[in-house]
């Protein structure tokens, strides 16, 4: 006869280890029911409460995206003249810049018009523009060197050679650095410092084999 036939009527209707636990836990959790239904409304709560702040926050960047969308439109208004394309343009992204400062947006708002100023001549204005934008804090890496490059033709295009070559030495991207050699070559010629423009120059061709600027580079160099 096996054990299992040899067991009492008994023994066979005791529950086993498993089922007295899951004895044990159903008995704990009806006295403890209310704890446990605040527990799962406090993560369903918590859980939509999560959802809600996702759905809010992407809504904001759909709105903000829309905003930056409007006011740049006003630079192509074909319906209006160049003038006033750059005047209104000007005037809508820097109240969106400010209206949403604490987004990477407003600084493309601030880059464009920024370059809005200059293309109306208004150096000083676009200039302090700029300036804005490196000290950005939502800035990335890339817009506050571009601004630096942008800051460096204006100071340039005013003769002021020694902060044009500042703003081409705080530039800290490697792989610009054949734009900086160009840029500072660029200077030292309207300086009248040969030597020195063909020294960066040739640094840029040695350095920077591949550049975009090596056909133009070769025909300064012959020019000097």
């Amino acid at each position: 006869m096996s054990d299992a036939e040899q067991m009492s009527r008994k023994e066979l209707l005791q529950p086993n280890r498993l089922e007295k636990k899951l004895y044990a836990f159903a008995d704990h959790a009806y006295r403890k029911k209310r704890l446990y239904i605040s527990a799962a409304v406090a993560v369903v709560v918590l859980i939509l409460a999560i959802w809600g702040g996702w759905k809010y926050v992407q809504n904001e960047r759909i709105n903000q995206a829309n905003q930056y969308h409007i006011a740049r439109a006003m630079l192509t208004n074909t319906a209006l003249s160049e003038d006033e394309r750059l005047t209104q343009g000007i005037s809508a992204l820097r109240d969106f810049a400010k209206s949403e400062s604490g987004t990477t947006l407003s600084v493309l708002a601030l880059m464009e018009s920024g370059e809005a100023y200059a293309r109306q001549t208004q150096i000083d204005e676009s200039i302090a523009v700029f300036q804005d934008v490196v000290k950005h804090p939502e800035a990335t890496t890339f817009l506050r060197n571009a601004a630096r490059l942008s800051l460096a033709a204006l100071f340039e295009q005013q003769q002021r050679w020694d902060e044009a070559e500042m703003m081409l030495v705080s530039i800290n991207i490697a792989s610009w650095e054949d734009v900086r050699w160009r840029a500072m070559a660029r200077i030292a010629i309207a300086k009248g410092e040969t030597e020195k423009a063909k020294n960066l120059l040739e640094k840029l061709l040695e350095k920077a084999p591949d550049s975009v600027f090596r056909q133009e580079t070769e025909i300064l160099l012959l020019s000097l």
